[in-house]
């Protein structure tokens, strides 16, 4: 089956009746062993996203936003619930697992829905956040899960948000590891998936790119770019955020056998708004927060390079927001439903 492209599906931000405030006991997964060293950079990039937690800002994905929204909670609760109803999790008991699980807002909604909900994260800080808040959070690279034998079949549903677009480097695009790391992903998926599982599903969402972007154009430091060039930008967001983003139509060649792609929805303008929130947020809080500007000075104190890239990045050239700018922005959002090819069979 193809994908359905839909511009603004609609998204409801209630729970399933009967599941508020229900409660599941936790699943009984060890801590997995390190198989793949985390990116040095894509760890050191939360470390200074942490900083936006100072005024609250704990999650940095799409949203969906309605005329009447003021907040950017709205809009992100209202995507996450979308992304919970998508892979199924609308019973109590349901067991989902989340790949780069942030500050832990899509588990906690899990949870309230009565969902057994894990999530593995490399970010300290985050994982820490999360234990904090009682969460099952696991500090550790996903792809660590390839030979975790005790986490193989434990899953009903599995959920990226926004964590994909840090599996690949320009490096890896260089030599030419780009798609074997993709269908790396999609095999780790699957086998966290229960063959006993009808209609088991993973949801992810990820920036495509929709302009040319080279390796050599991100392993060129930014400032030998052209000023306001889309060479720059590029560089300048994978010298702070450490990753490289899929073209359409590849991850749905990548994820075959184990996987066909059921649904597509275009998240673009969601995240455009929600980027909005936060900047507005973020400047705001250069002015009004102590706590802010202290994190983001030890940041460049303790790692100038990055952390002078991150300011950069977000506050002066702004090529954070420049993604998803004009009437054919260079980047778009997508979320996209995969359902088990149960044709595959097993691993």
């Amino acid at each position: 089956m193809g994908p359905v492209l839909q511009r603004k599906p609609r998204l409801s931000v209630s729970r399933p009746k009967g599941q508020e405030g229900k409660r599941s006991d936790p699943l009984s997964l060890p801590q997995p062993a390190p198989r793949v060293a985390a990116i040095p950079l894509v760890k050191l990039c939360y470390t200074g996203v942490h900083a936006a937690e100072a005024v609250g800002i704990r999650d940095l994905a799409d949203g969906e936003f309605s005329p009447t929204d003021t907040t950017l909670e709205e809009g992100i609760e209202r995507q996450l619930n979308y992304l919970l109803d998508e892979v199924g999790c609308t019973r109590p008991g349901f067991r989902l697992l989340e790949i780069g699980c942030g500050y832990g807002s899509l588990l906690r909604l899990a949870a309230a829905r009565g969902a057994r909900a894990v999530g593995v994260n490399l970010s300290p800080e985050q994982v820490r956040y999360c234990r904090h808040q009682g969460l099952q959070v696991y500090c550790c690279n996903y792809r660590d899960l390839y030979d975790a034998a005790e986490w193989c079949g434990q899953f009903d549903g599995v959920i990226a948000n926004g964590s994909l677009e840090h599996w690949v480097q320009p490096e890896d695009v260089r030599d030419g590891r780009m798609d074997a790391i993709y269908r790396e992903s999609f095999e780790i998926v699957h086998r966290m998936l229960d063959p006993r599982t009808p209609n088991a599903r993973y949801v992810t969402t990820a920036i495509h790119v929709q302009r040319e972007v080279k390796p050599e154009y991100l392993l060129t430091p930014w400032y030998r770019h052209p000023r306001g060039s889309d060479r720059r930008h590029f560089s300048l967001l994978h010298n702070w955020m450490g990753g490289y983003y899929p073209v359409a139509g590849q991850l749905e060649a990548c994820a075959r056998p184990h996987f066909a792609l059921t649904k597509e929805a275009d998240g673009t303008t969601g995240y455009k708004i929600a980027n909005d929130f936060r900047m507005a947020r973020m400047m705001r809080g250069l002015y009004t927060s102590p706590k802010l500007v202290w994190r983001l000075a030890r940041m460049v104190a303790m790692h100038p390079a990055i952390g002078m890239t991150m300011l950069e990045c977000y506050y002066i050239e702004k090529s954070w927001d420049w993604q998803f700018q004009g009437d054919d922005p260079p980047m778009r959002l997508l979320r996209h439903t995969w359902t088990v090819n149960r044709e595959a069979g097993s691993d």
